[in-house]
């Protein structure tokens, strides 16, 4: 078994890594786009990962350190084009869930030291996952489960915009919460701050119908900070994102304790295989949007080479973020030099401009996001299977609630179970057809299906779609038996001794 994985670590290493293969093939009249798109996911960066590593107990910092490693890492190794990598709420969550039991009484460097160690076991999880070929688990993952995925997590993003819109403060972690938030706190709405976001709202997508390949959030990011300088919108009571202190950090390996290790191994798991299943299902619905092969096992190494490269710059464990990635779509990017390019942004901002953000509302961001996740809704896609298939249309509902109210993991699980009861539903009881002839048209049709379809006098012709076995003998012996006793001859209209039946 290892000398396996050694081998296949070696071919990997061989072949190069994905990111290196896409540069040599890179069309430049797609750096304008990318560039563009860049400018805008290194602007909502700082103040999101700043944001999250505040979530997980680290210094701010490190959420900008951590976006920086984990773009540069992802864009060499991960296989899809459009997903951008870095600090993520889901991701925040669970890891300030797990590092939480071991804080008490450690001091920040303690603290600083588990959160990279936590990264670093996620990584190895992932490795190990890619080496082992584990991206089958991908297949299971459905096109229903993929569109009420996008759809769950579009809510989710939306949902965590709410109550910075309305000029609120966030608390609850759930969509539903978050919702319920708003709704019983609307009488606190800061009226300037909901005016400004509507503002945003209504010319991004004014920009989107009219100059659809203009840079409309990179052009409210700059009119709005220079607005909140020149009207001093701050003092009015607008949060903007203040003074940053961004000191790079000291690369090196975490403090690695037998203990430490066996006390987060669990959250590890959990959190690859999260941060695995939200991220291989938005790099597929992009890929399919764009029509290019995402190689499921190559997800789990871009994500291992993420949360590596993270743990050796102290950083936390990262993720695919939904929300700059419909972002980086909407802007044009085409290709992982967008991750590239957004890294050097956040790194540049981070030693030396920081300044230059101070007076950005924090609406104007929620707003981009906002816009995003609303064109990232496929309403459409879930009615389009209802009209050919309804079982795929509940199961992709299903898919949407469950990540929406069970979370993101919970709910693809229960999508994933429902989906193999229903295959096995399908398997033991298939689709089968009694076929006739129509006039003028030749071969043999499903007489339910196909107008004035009549069944051959004195034969009955019955067709199973599916392979026998156990599951579903039974029911094709006793519907044939059926089918043979209902039949009547064609002569004395009794049925007939040994009618026959093919």
């Amino acid at each position: 078994m290892v000398s396996d994985l050694v081998a296949r670590a070696w071919r990997a290493v061989r072949r190069g890594p994905p990111g290196l293969r896409q540069a040599r093939d890179y069309q430049r009249r797609g750096f304008r786009a990318d560039l563009l798109s860049s400018l805008t996911i290194g602007a909502m960066l700082i103040p999101q990962g700043l944001a999250y590593a505040q979530l997980v107990g680290v210094r701010p910092a490190a959420g900008l350190y951590a976006g920086v490693a984990g773009m540069v890492a992802y864009a060499l190794f991960g296989p899809s084009r459009h997903l951008i990598i870095g600090p993520e709420a889901g991701a925040a969550i669970l890891s300030a869930a797990a590092l939480a039991p071991m804080a008490a009484g450690a001091d920040a460097a303690r603290y600083a030291s588990l959160a990279a160690l936590l990264a670093l076991l996620v990584g190895v999880s992932s490795l190990l996952g890619g080496l082992l070929k584990l991206g089958a688990l991908a297949d299971l993952l459905s096109k229903p489960i993929l569109i009420g995925y996008v759809n769950g997590a579009a809510l989710i993003i939306i949902g965590s915009q709410l109550a910075r819109l309305f000029g609120l403060e966030r608390r609850a972690d759930t969509f539903t919460g978050q919702v319920h938030e708003v709704a019983t706190h609307l009488h606190q709405t800061h009226v300037p701050t909901l005016l400004l976001g509507l503002g945003v709202i209504a010319l991004l997508v004014l920009l989107r119908q009219l100059l659809p390949k203009a840079p409309g959030p990179l052009i409210l990011v700059v009119l709005t900070t220079a607005a909140g300088a020149l009207f001093q919108l701050e003092h009015g009571g607008i949060k903007v994102v203040g003074p940053l202190a961004a000191e790079p950090p000291s690369p090196g390996l975490p403090s690695v304790r037998f203990e430490d290790v066996r006390a987060l191994l669990p959250a590890a798991f959990s959190l690859a295989l999260v941060n695995y299943a939200s991220s291989v299902l938005t790099g597929r619905f992009y890929a399919d949007r764009f029509r290019y092969r995402l190689d499921s096992n190559q997800e789990f190494l871009g994500q291992a080479a993420a949360n590596l490269a993270n743990a050796f710059s102290q950083g936390f464990p990262v993720t695919g973020s939904d929300s700059r990635t419909a972002v980086n779509v909407s802007m044009g990017g085409r290709t992982q030099l967008v991750g590239v390019l957004a890294a050097g942004v956040v790194l540049v901002f981070a030693l030396f401009l920081t300044p230059l953000l101070h007076d950005l509302p924090l609406v104007t961001l929620g707003a981009i996001v906002f816009v995003a996740a609303v064109y990232l809704l496929q309403v459409q896609a879930i009615i389009d299977l209802w009209r050919v298939r309804r079982v795929e249309a509940v199961l992709a509902c299903v898919t949407m609630v469950g990540v929406l109210i069970l979370g993101i993991l919970q709910g693809i699980l229960v999508a994933v179970a429902l989906a193999l009861a229903d295959l096995i539903r399908r398997a033991a009881r298939p689709h089968d057809a009694v076929l006739g002839e129509r006039e003028g048209v030749p071969g043999y049709h499903d007489i339910e299906r196909a107008e004035n379809a009549e069944t051959v006098p004195g034969l009955v012709i019955y067709r199973f779609d599916a392979p026998l076995f156990f599951a579903n003998a039974r029911h094709l012996r006793e519907h044939a038996q059926a089918l043979v006793s209902d039949a009547k001859n064609p002569r004395s209209g009794e049925p007939p001794a040994h009618p026959p039946v093919h």
